[in-house]
Protein backbone atom coordinates (compact mmCIF):
# COMPACT_ATOMS: atom_id res chain seq x y z
CA UNK A 1 0.00 0.00 0.00
CA UNK A 2 3.18 2.19 1.21
CA UNK A 3 4.69 1.81 -2.37
CA UNK A 4 1.62 2.26 -4.41
CA UNK A 5 1.20 5.72 -2.40
CA UNK A 6 4.51 6.90 -3.14
CA UNK A 7 4.45 5.46 -6.69
CA UNK A 8 1.11 7.80 -7.23
CA UNK A 9 2.88 10.99 -5.29
CA UNK A 10 5.96 10.84 -8.24
CA UNK A 11 3.67 10.12 -11.09
CA UNK A 12 1.53 13.61 -9.88
CA UNK A 13 5.00 15.41 -8.86
CA UNK A 14 6.14 14.46 -12.39
CA UNK A 15 3.19 15.37 -14.63
CA UNK A 16 3.00 18.97 -12.51
CA UNK A 17 6.22 19.51 -13.48
CA UNK A 18 6.31 18.31 -17.24
CA UNK A 19 2.99 20.56 -17.49
CA UNK A 20 4.64 23.81 -15.77
CA UNK A 21 3.95 25.75 -12.53
CA UNK A 22 0.65 26.99 -11.35
CA UNK A 23 0.54 30.24 -9.01
CA UNK A 24 -2.39 31.98 -7.37
CA UNK A 25 -2.47 34.63 -6.11
CA UNK A 26 -4.33 38.30 -5.04
CA UNK A 27 -3.45 42.03 -4.70
CA UNK A 28 -5.13 45.01 -5.03
CA UNK A 29 -6.22 44.97 -8.41
CA UNK A 30 -7.81 41.66 -8.18
CA UNK A 31 -6.81 37.64 -8.81
CA UNK A 32 -4.46 36.27 -10.64
CA UNK A 33 -3.82 32.96 -12.29
CA UNK A 34 -0.61 32.55 -13.67
CA UNK A 35 0.50 29.24 -15.70
CA UNK A 36 4.02 28.90 -16.82
CA UNK A 37 6.88 26.61 -19.02
CA UNK A 38 8.48 24.43 -18.05
CA UNK A 39 11.33 26.36 -18.49
CA UNK A 40 9.96 29.17 -16.36
CA UNK A 41 7.96 31.55 -18.66
CA UNK A 42 4.71 32.42 -18.37
CA UNK A 43 1.97 30.62 -20.82
CA UNK A 44 -0.81 31.73 -19.57
CA UNK A 45 -2.48 34.97 -17.34
CA UNK A 46 -5.77 35.19 -16.33
CA UNK A 47 -7.14 38.02 -14.04
CA UNK A 48 -10.24 38.81 -12.32
CA UNK A 49 -11.09 42.10 -10.81
CA UNK A 50 -11.76 42.36 -6.84
CA UNK A 51 -15.64 42.50 -7.68
CA UNK A 52 -15.56 39.23 -9.36
CA UNK A 53 -17.14 40.90 -12.25
CA UNK A 54 -14.84 41.82 -15.25
CA UNK A 55 -11.65 39.69 -16.26
CA UNK A 56 -9.09 39.12 -18.80
CA UNK A 57 -7.21 36.28 -20.29
CA UNK A 58 -3.74 35.71 -22.15
CA UNK A 59 -1.66 33.52 -23.61
CA UNK A 60 1.86 33.88 -24.14
CA UNK A 61 4.15 32.30 -26.35
CA UNK A 62 8.08 31.37 -24.90
CA UNK A 63 9.19 35.10 -25.90
CA UNK A 64 6.54 36.48 -24.10
CA UNK A 65 4.61 37.99 -27.31
CA UNK A 66 1.09 37.37 -26.71
CA UNK A 67 -0.76 35.07 -29.06
CA UNK A 68 -4.17 35.01 -27.61
CA UNK A 69 -6.19 37.66 -25.57
CA UNK A 70 -10.00 37.60 -24.89
CA UNK A 71 -11.92 39.49 -22.15
CA UNK A 72 -14.37 37.44 -19.44
CA UNK A 73 -16.92 38.79 -17.43
CA UNK A 74 -19.04 37.33 -14.47
CA UNK A 75 -22.04 39.78 -14.98
CA UNK A 76 -24.97 40.23 -17.68
CA UNK A 77 -24.39 37.05 -18.51
CA UNK A 78 -20.82 35.01 -18.53
CA UNK A 79 -17.66 35.19 -20.57
CA UNK A 80 -14.99 32.73 -20.01
CA UNK A 81 -11.41 31.00 -21.35
CA UNK A 82 -10.47 28.07 -20.74
CA UNK A 83 -6.86 26.76 -21.30
CA UNK A 84 -5.23 23.57 -22.48
CA UNK A 85 -1.71 22.76 -22.16
CA UNK A 86 1.63 20.90 -23.38
CA UNK A 87 3.52 18.62 -21.90
CA UNK A 88 5.87 21.63 -22.07
CA UNK A 89 3.48 23.83 -20.70
CA UNK A 90 2.84 25.77 -23.60
CA UNK A 91 -1.07 26.09 -24.13
CA UNK A 92 -2.19 23.72 -26.74
CA UNK A 93 -5.70 24.88 -26.83
CA UNK A 94 -8.37 27.89 -25.78
CA UNK A 95 -11.70 27.74 -25.62
CA UNK A 96 -13.89 30.80 -25.67
CA UNK A 97 -17.91 30.97 -24.24
CA UNK A 98 -19.67 33.82 -23.96
CA UNK A 99 -23.64 34.32 -23.67
CA UNK A 100 -25.14 37.49 -22.68
CA UNK A 101 -28.54 37.38 -20.41
CA UNK A 102 -31.64 36.89 -21.98
CA UNK A 103 -31.64 36.85 -25.77
CA UNK A 104 -30.76 34.47 -28.30
CA UNK A 105 -27.32 35.27 -29.24
CA UNK A 106 -24.26 33.01 -28.00
CA UNK A 107 -20.66 32.09 -29.21
CA UNK A 108 -17.87 29.79 -29.02
CA UNK A 109 -15.13 29.31 -30.43
CA UNK A 110 -11.82 27.18 -30.44
CA UNK A 111 -8.47 28.02 -31.08
CA UNK A 112 -5.35 25.67 -31.44
CA UNK A 113 -1.28 25.92 -30.68
CA UNK A 114 1.46 24.31 -31.51
CA UNK A 115 4.44 23.87 -28.67
CA UNK A 116 5.83 26.59 -29.92
CA UNK A 117 2.82 29.17 -29.99
CA UNK A 118 1.72 29.18 -33.56
CA UNK A 119 -1.78 29.10 -34.28
CA UNK A 120 -2.69 25.72 -35.72
CA UNK A 121 -6.70 25.82 -36.02
CA UNK A 122 -10.26 28.02 -35.23
CA UNK A 123 -13.58 26.65 -35.66
CA UNK A 124 -16.06 29.03 -33.87
CA UNK A 125 -20.27 28.27 -33.55
CA UNK A 126 -23.03 30.32 -32.09
CA UNK A 127 -26.08 32.53 -33.08
CA UNK A 128 -26.46 36.79 -33.53
CA UNK A 129 -28.91 38.52 -34.49
CA UNK A 130 -28.42 38.28 -38.06
CA UNK A 131 -28.20 34.23 -37.99
CA UNK A 132 -26.31 31.36 -37.23
CA UNK A 133 -22.30 31.91 -36.88
CA UNK A 134 -20.56 31.21 -38.73
CA UNK A 135 -22.23 32.44 -41.76
CA UNK A 136 -22.65 30.95 -45.26
CA UNK A 137 -18.97 29.89 -46.78
CA UNK A 138 -18.06 29.57 -50.66
CA UNK A 139 -17.32 25.80 -51.27
CA UNK A 140 -13.57 25.64 -52.11
CA UNK A 141 -12.76 28.53 -50.77
CA UNK A 142 -9.33 28.40 -48.42
CA UNK A 143 -9.10 27.75 -44.64
CA UNK A 144 -8.46 30.97 -43.12
CA UNK A 145 -7.47 31.42 -38.92
CA UNK A 146 -8.68 34.34 -38.05
CA UNK A 147 -6.48 36.02 -35.76
CA UNK A 148 -7.44 36.35 -32.45
CA UNK A 149 -7.13 40.10 -30.71
CA UNK A 150 -4.05 40.61 -28.77
CA UNK A 151 -3.61 43.85 -27.41
CA UNK A 152 -2.43 43.77 -23.91
CA UNK A 153 -4.55 45.03 -21.17
CA UNK A 154 -2.21 47.38 -18.71
CA UNK A 155 -2.39 47.77 -15.15
CA UNK A 156 -1.94 51.46 -14.19
CA UNK A 157 0.01 52.05 -10.40
CA UNK A 158 -2.00 55.07 -9.08
CA UNK A 159 0.28 56.15 -5.84
CA UNK A 160 -0.97 58.63 -3.50
CA UNK A 161 0.55 61.17 -0.75
CA UNK A 162 -0.80 63.52 1.92
CA UNK A 163 0.86 66.51 2.46
CA UNK A 164 0.40 68.76 5.05
CA UNK A 165 -0.30 72.39 3.97
CA UNK A 166 -1.97 73.28 7.10
CA UNK A 167 -0.31 76.22 9.31
CA UNK A 168 0.16 73.74 11.99
CA UNK A 169 -0.18 69.72 12.67
CA UNK A 170 -2.64 67.56 12.20
CA UNK A 171 -4.12 64.40 13.14
CA UNK A 172 -4.73 62.04 9.69
CA UNK A 173 -6.60 59.18 9.16
CA UNK A 174 -6.85 57.25 6.13
CA UNK A 175 -9.35 54.30 5.57
CA UNK A 176 -8.87 52.87 1.96
CA UNK A 177 -12.50 51.17 0.91
CA UNK A 178 -10.19 48.42 -0.33
CA UNK A 179 -7.69 47.38 1.85
CA UNK A 180 -4.79 45.45 0.92
CA UNK A 181 -1.10 45.27 2.10
CA UNK A 182 -0.18 48.25 -0.70
CA UNK A 183 -3.10 49.88 0.96
CA UNK A 184 -3.81 49.80 4.27
CA UNK A 185 -5.46 52.11 7.23
CA UNK A 186 -3.29 54.77 8.54
CA UNK A 187 -3.59 56.78 11.68
CA UNK A 188 -0.87 59.52 11.88
CA UNK A 189 0.41 62.84 13.16
CA UNK A 190 2.02 65.54 10.31
CA UNK A 191 3.81 68.20 11.41
CA UNK A 192 3.89 71.66 8.83
CA UNK A 193 5.14 70.42 5.47
CA UNK A 194 5.63 66.98 5.87
CA UNK A 195 4.20 64.30 3.28
CA UNK A 196 2.70 61.02 3.86
CA UNK A 197 2.59 57.57 2.00
CA UNK A 198 -0.88 56.66 1.57
CA UNK A 199 -0.69 53.52 -0.85
CA UNK A 200 -1.29 52.44 -4.03
CA UNK A 201 -3.91 50.54 -6.11
CA UNK A 202 -3.68 49.34 -9.55
CA UNK A 203 -6.65 49.91 -12.15
CA UNK A 204 -6.94 48.55 -15.64
CA UNK A 205 -5.99 51.25 -17.68
CA UNK A 206 -7.91 53.38 -15.22
CA UNK A 207 -6.30 56.58 -13.98
CA UNK A 208 -8.47 57.10 -10.32
CA UNK A 209 -8.65 59.83 -8.21
CA UNK A 210 -7.34 58.38 -5.05
CA UNK A 211 -10.46 60.47 -3.07
CA UNK A 212 -12.71 57.86 -4.40
CA UNK A 213 -10.76 54.62 -3.48
CA UNK A 214 -9.74 55.82 0.46
CA UNK A 215 -11.42 57.98 3.08
CA UNK A 216 -9.52 61.11 4.71
CA UNK A 217 -10.46 62.26 8.11
CA UNK A 218 -8.35 65.09 9.09
CA UNK A 219 -7.74 67.60 12.40
CA UNK A 220 -5.45 69.81 13.92
CA UNK A 221 -3.51 67.72 16.02
CA UNK A 222 -4.95 70.12 18.92
CA UNK A 223 -8.77 71.15 18.67
CA UNK A 224 -11.97 69.75 17.31
CA UNK A 225 -12.62 71.78 13.66
CA UNK A 226 -12.36 69.85 10.42
CA UNK A 227 -9.81 69.81 7.64
CA UNK A 228 -10.04 68.66 4.27
CA UNK A 229 -8.48 68.01 0.95
CA UNK A 230 -7.78 71.81 -0.60
CA UNK A 231 -6.28 70.27 -3.57
CA UNK A 232 -5.02 67.35 -5.66
CA UNK A 233 -1.21 67.40 -7.44
CA UNK A 234 -0.60 65.17 -10.11
CA UNK A 235 2.77 63.48 -11.29
CA UNK A 236 3.36 61.10 -14.20
CA UNK A 237 5.59 59.44 -13.03
CA UNK A 238 5.59 56.61 -16.36
CA UNK A 239 2.83 55.74 -18.61
CA UNK A 240 1.91 53.11 -16.50
CA UNK A 241 2.01 55.09 -13.10
CA UNK A 242 0.76 58.46 -11.88
CA UNK A 243 0.88 60.13 -7.97
CA UNK A 244 -1.22 62.11 -6.69
CA UNK A 245 -0.91 64.55 -3.83
CA UNK A 246 -3.84 65.82 -1.72
CA UNK A 247 -2.87 68.45 0.10
CA UNK A 248 -3.93 69.48 3.42
CA UNK A 249 -5.03 73.09 3.34
CA UNK A 250 -8.69 74.44 4.76
CA UNK A 251 -11.22 74.40 6.86
CA UNK A 252 -14.64 72.42 6.30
Amino acid sequence: MRYTSTLLFLTISVLAHAQGTVQRYTNDSGSFVLHRFTTGQISSREWMDLDNRWGRSWAYDRQGHVIYEQQTRRIAGHATVDFRYHPNGAVSRADYSTMPDGGIQWYESTTTFDENGKQTGFTEQGQDDHGPVPGPTVPGAPKHYPKEIVQEQRLFTNEYFVVNGYRKPVRLKLQPKQTSPAAKDIDATLLHGDTLLGGTYSMGEQWVEPLSQVVVNVRPAKGRKKLAISRTDTVQVSPEHRRYFLVIGRVR
